[in-house]
């Protein structure tokens, strides 16, 4: 990875100290990218089963969109860590370091309000649902609580990398 460690993303991220969080968020993002190929080849799979096999793929849909909410939530601290979130930078282009670092301060901490929201309703559903033994009612029929697992852990990276970038801007060692 070059000494710039994030793109011309969300707000000029700086870079994270070596080490902290960077790996946990970083293996977020490759079990993120793998379950973006794994997707790939379920959808892939599941046309071929439908169109030349005449046998339709019952639970295709219902696994490929587990994957998709936990590929999500696992990638979100990474593409964070990055700056590579989508940004409006109509604002921030045009003002000055102190207002941009401002700005930076207050999406970091819209940030972290989301994620801590996401995260406490997420450990909510998750509770409910290993202690009532909720089932999902597609074909899978799978302990709801473990398709929701990557959500609760996707929040907590989130939290975690968007606290160590808020710190950073409030140090002022913000990334030019």
């Amino acid at each position: 990875m070059s000494d710039d460690e994030h793109g011309e993303g969300a707000q000029d991220a700086p870079s994270l100290p070596k080490g902290f969080l960077t790996w946990p968020a970083w293996l977020g993002g490759i079990v993120a990218s793998a379950l973006v190929l794994a997707v790939m080849v379920l959808v892939v799979y599941a046309i071929l089963q439908r169109y030349f096999l005449d046998t339709p793929l019952k639970w295709g849909d219902e696994l490929a969109g587990y994957l998709l909410v936990a590929l999500v939530m696992l990638g979100a601290a990474e593409t964070l860590r990055h700056g590579e979130h989508i940004a409006i930078d109509l604002v921030t282009d045009r003002v000055g370091p102190g207002l941009k670092r401002l700005l930076a301060v207050v999406a970091n901490l819209a940030v972290i309000g989301f994620a801590v929201v996401l995260a406490v309703s997420t450990w909510d559903s998750i509770s409910f649902a290993y202690d009532f033994g909720s089932y999902s009612p597609g074909y899978l029929e799978v302990a709801t609580w473990i398709p929701q697992l990557p959500m609760l852990i996707g929040a907590g990276l989130l939290i975690l990398v968007a606290l160590a970038i808020l710190i950073r801007h409030l140090a002022g060692k913000d990334a030019e």
